[in-house]
């Protein structure tokens, strides 16, 4: 598709600045404000926005019940048109569909690979032998019955017309079931089989207390991503609010039989109650990966007695606590709702995993204890620490220290950091070292309590050894050939997507610099900052973005096109990955021929990127998704993460102005208050935490005490900081108002668009002044 420049303002031509790295000056014709031609939505539900999409939008959100960073996650797993296409149901529900497969207790939030859906409960009218499985208790459900609120997921199936309620503590899981009037008996179904797509179950247990109405357990789970290291073993324990009058056990593809133990495969139970007084059918569910003993301990300390109504209110005040942390005032409605959602998502990963007690099992299978800060886990740091990390560390650095003191713990477990840990594992999906970056981002920004030198030495064993250390060097597998070349080669001695992984160890080698000069290694620092230009070598001049190369120095790979998706890239083609090393906006404008060619080239990439935006059919059928709007994008993608930082390149190229033109047209035409309103999969909390960055005007520099000033979407905001409160004023942003005219910091003039995490952590304001056209404020830093 060709190239539309804007109306007024003219591409600056590379050889204008090949020799110079003076900045582009302001074009005074620039234009107005960009309008998206994505139409406005009715705001769904907070806790629904993102739980629809399709294809590459999809948003994966997690909408059941939860309570912050919490263990439990109830809610329903669904199909429906499509099946059960994994792609969709990532987090067991999709908004498309019409039917409830059964409740499970375990869910991810906004991956792009299904996992957990566990230990499934379904509520039935009637029961018999077809309906021992998810294809035979699943009902179609009323959408218009359907309640999504901190805390609290509620349904009405169509299948025996039974209002389903459920709410959560850390640890447990509570169920309340209302049949209809006249129903004299109702049936619960507990699938130990049960699972989502790519998933599996297996070694499952399950015994029978009629006598005091406990259910306990254990199924060993693996899903898409757990499956990289055998699964985990989830232990459950249940109790019934009062006596069930008659018990069903089933396992190994036999018969439902009176009993009170079940074993192996395809195991399961139905309990039948006296319903005819009207009194709701309730179970409680505790939750460990420790053992039985434990989900009992937690179930007990949690949930003492059966107070469902009390424990939804507190599990509502647990969100508007953690939530809290960003107030905002004006806005529109969708504005509002989508920076609501956004804030909701933050806190439903990582997932704690220490017992109530502090116990947890580790990555290397042994038991231990959190002394002093809760065990964490489901962290997918190649996305997180590009935004949700460095969003923690801001508003809530007790949770960030969790998260540090956890990976902290699972190094000295197993020897080394991991990159995607789940459950009681590490999948070891994606690339590079990405727990480098968190650790540094939260130690230079005043997040202390860990023991940052020791896991200083460990990462600079992988990093910087020469030798392999005794526990590997976990996603610096590849740093050797990258120590000799510069860069990670291709080819059989290589590595797979060696382009992308370069990129990933000089944003790993940054933000280890950081870490290493804070901890007073200046050697080391210097060193990592001498070598994390290496993606300087993969610059092709020739087609102007970056390729894989062999040992020798050959390219790898036929590279003509940088539009479509190679082995040389993950997740990514080569127009997205060259902007890729931020890290390095020096080296980008020396390789590209100065600031000017730098704005210009990266102006292509966006306009590019619109016109694939603007080609998306709108009013296409909703049970497919807009066409177009799922498809893989060629230039820039806001939903996914090599190329999310892109806008705030324009700033550090000296072109804030170009930043604020672009901001407002994401903001309405990538994100959207509706069920597709995510960009692509959240990411555990990633492109959420994006979206509260930029709508404050900020955005971090992973990996440093760094923020690059954007363009606020709210008249106010409040930011809870450790000192106190960060106001953000912008009085006279509006729709047609994004342009930054001048900003102050507590009463100072801001000459350039860059902050330190000192001027926002002790408390103070950042004023605004905005108007309808560009300005000079902070152009050529």
């Amino acid at each position: 598709m060709r190239l539309r420049a804007p109306a007024g303002f003219g591409l600056l031509a590379l050889a204008a600045c090949s020799s110079s790295s003076s900045s582009p000056s302001v074009d005074a014709g620039s234009p107005a404000p960009l309008v998206a031609t994505r139409p406005a939505e009715a705001p769904v539900s907070p806790l629904l926005l993102g739980t629809g999409g399709f294809g590459y939008a999809v948003g994966s959100a997690f909408p059941g019940a939860a309570t912050p960073q919490g263990l439990a996650k109830l809610g329903p797993d669904t199909t429906g048109p499509w099946g059960n296409a994994g792609f969709l149901h990532c987090a067991g529900y999709w908004y498309g569909d019409d039917t409830i497969q059964g409740f499970s207790h375990l869910h991810l939030h906004g991956t792009g690979v299904p996992d957990y859906g566990v230990l499934g409960i379904m509520p039935l009218p009637a029961f018999d032998a077809s309906r021992t499985t998810m294809a035979g208790y699943a009902s179609t459900f009323d959408k218009a019955s359907e309640s999504a609120v901190p805390g609290a997921y509620a349904v009405t199936l169509r299948n025996g017309g039974i209002r389903v309620e459920m709410t959560a503590t850390t640890h447990a899981g509570h169920h309340r079931y209302t049949f209809p009037a006249g129903t004299a008996t109702g049936h619960v179904v507990l699938d130990l089989d049960h699972h989502l797509a790519s998933g599996s179950v297996s070694a499952e247990v399950v015994d029978l207390s009629s006598a005091t109405g406990a259910i306990t357990g254990s199924l060993r789970s693996q899903g898409g991503l757990s499956g990289g290291f055998g699964g985990s073993t989830i232990y459950f324990a249940a109790r019934a609010a009062r006596p069930w009058t008659s018990a069903l056990v089933w396992a190994q593809g036999a018969a439902p039989a009176a009993g009170a133990h079940a074993q192996g495969t395809g195991v399961g139970v139905d309990l039948a109650f006296d319903v005819s007084g009207g009194e709701p059918v309730e179970l409680q569910v505790g939750l460990s990966f420790v053992s039985t003993a434990a989900a009992s301990a937690n179930l007990l300390a949690e949930m003492p007695s059966f107070a469902f109504d009390a424990e939804a209110a507190a599990a509502a005040a647990d969100w508007a606590r953690a939530t809290s942390v960003v107030q905002v005032q004006g806005g529109t409605a969708a504005q509002r709702a989508m920076l609501e959602a956004a804030l909701y998502h933050l806190f439903l990963m990582p997932t704690v995993q220490s017992d109530v007690d502090g116990t947890y099992v580790g990555i290397d299978g042994g038991t231990a204890k959190a002394q002093g800060f809760h065990y964490v886990s489901e962290m997918s740091l190649w996305d997180t620490y590009r935004t949700l990390a460095p969003l923690l560390d801001l508003v809530a650095p007790e949770r960030a220290l969790d998260q540090v003191q956890s990976l902290v713990a699972m190094s000295r477990a197993s020897g080394f950091f991991p990159k995607w840990p789940i459950g009681d594992g590490e999948a070891g999906t994606m690339i590079g070292a990405s727990a480098e970056v968190v650790l540094a981002d939260a130690y230079v920004k005043g997040v202390r309590g860990f023991d940052a030198e020791g896991a200083y030495q460990t990462l600079r064993a992988a990093a910087m050894g020469a030798t392999d250390p005794p526990g590997g060097r976990g996603g610096r597998d590849r740093v050797v050939p990258y120590m000799q070349l510069g860069y990670v080669p291709a080819g059989p001695s290589g590595a797979a997507s060696s382009a992308s992984l370069t990129i990933e160890y000089g944003q790993d080698d940054a933000a280890l610099a950081q870490l290493a000069s804070a901890l007073g290694h200046a050697a080391d620092a210097q060193a990592l900052s001498a070598r994390l230009h290496g993606w300087q070598k993969l610059y092709d001049p020739g087609t102007g973005l970056l390729w894989a190369k062999n040992p020798d120095g050959s390219w790898a790979t036929p590279h003509s096109d940088g539009t479509h998706e190679s082995d040389d890239f993950d997740e990514a083609n080569a127009q997205q990955s060259v902007w890729g090393p931020w890290y390095d906006v020096a080296g980008l404008e020396a390789v590209m021929g100065g600031k000017a060619a730098l704005v210009s080239k990266l102006e292509a990439f966006f306009e590019n990127g619109k016109a694939d935006y603007d080609a998306i059919d709108w009013s296409a059928p909703t049970s497919l998704g807009p066409h177009g709007a799922g498809v893989l994008r060629s230039y820039y993608w806001g939903g996914n993460e090599p190329d999310i930082h892109a806008p705030y390149l324009f700033a550090l190229a000296g072109r804030p102005d170009l930043t604020q033109r672009w901001l407002p047209w994401i903001e309405q035409e990538i994100y959207a208050a509706g069920a597709d309103g995510l960009p692509g999969n959240d990411d555990a909390g990633t492109m959420s935490a994006w979206l509260v960055f930029s709508m404050l005007g900020i955005y971090p520099v992973p990996g440093t005490d760094r923020y690059v000033v954007g363009a606020p979407a709210f008249p106010r905001a409040t930011i809870a900081v450790q000192g106190g409160a960060f106001t953000i004023e912008a009085p006279d942003v509006s729709a047609t108002h994004v342009y930054v005219q001048s900003v102050a910091l507590d009463g100072k003039p801001l000459a350039t668009p860059t902050l330190h995490h000192a001027d926002l952590h002790a408390g103070g304001t950042l004023s605004f002044v905005m108007g309808p056209a560009p300005s000079a404020w902070g152009q050529g830093g």
